[in-house]
């Protein structure tokens, strides 16, 4: 019993210590938040900018979210965020209503590149990814889009969803699926 007892403390140990690495993140401040997510990103964060960027309009009835919020921007993304949160889980047809994530708003790719060099300690020239240790999404701003929130979104579920979750290529065509069908839904297919 005593055996066990130390195997289960260390088990408990070296799953702490290897989480700590991922613990190194910028200090972001909280932006707005939602049923669903925590958004960090610049103090100084363009909301008019980011909400255009998350086709607000295509998810909410702009008159109707601007009338409920007076203006509030942030209000405005809060409603954003979750009905697209809600969008992509129509999209999976996975539906779990106990989920919380954050998000992280970074400057750029380099800033996204950056974070995951921190963490995996290896190059990484993707625009966004999603850290499952962590439960959150890091996106570059710069680059954002819906189908791209929409793709780390569709990673967040699937991986909170599934009890082992499915290999690495099956995620990514459901991700890629998710991104494919906003991005046609809202007209920005090439």
């Amino acid at each position: 019993m005593k055996r066990a007892y130390c195997l289960i403390s260390l088990c408990i140990i070296i799953v702490s210590s290897s989480r700590l690495g991922f613990t190194q993140e910028q200090n972001l401040p909280l932006i707005t938040e939602s049923k669903y997510f925590s958004l960090y990103g610049h103090k100084d964060l363009d909301f008019d900018s980011l909400l255009v960027k998350l086709y607000f309009d295509y998810l909410l009835q702009p008159d109707t979210v601007f009338q409920e919020s007076s203006g509030d921007q942030k209000d405005a993304l809060s409603k954003t965020l979750d009905a697209l949160f809600l969008e992509v889980s129509d999209i999976l047809d996975i539906h779990i209503y106990s989920f919380h994530a954050d998000i992280k708003l970074l400057p750029d790719q380099d800033s996204v590149n950056s974070q995951f060099k921190k963490f995996f300690k290896q190059g990484f020239n993707e625009r966004s990814f999603y850290l499952p240790e962590t439960n959150t999404i890091y996106v570059s701003f710069a680059d954002l889009t819906l189908g791209m929130l929409g793709h780390e979104i569709a990673h967040a579920i699937i991986s909170r969803y599934f009890v082992v979750p499915p290999p690495a290529k099956i995620q990514e065509v459901l991700s890629g699926y998710v991104e494919y069908t906003l991005r046609k839904s809202t007209g920005t297919l090439p």
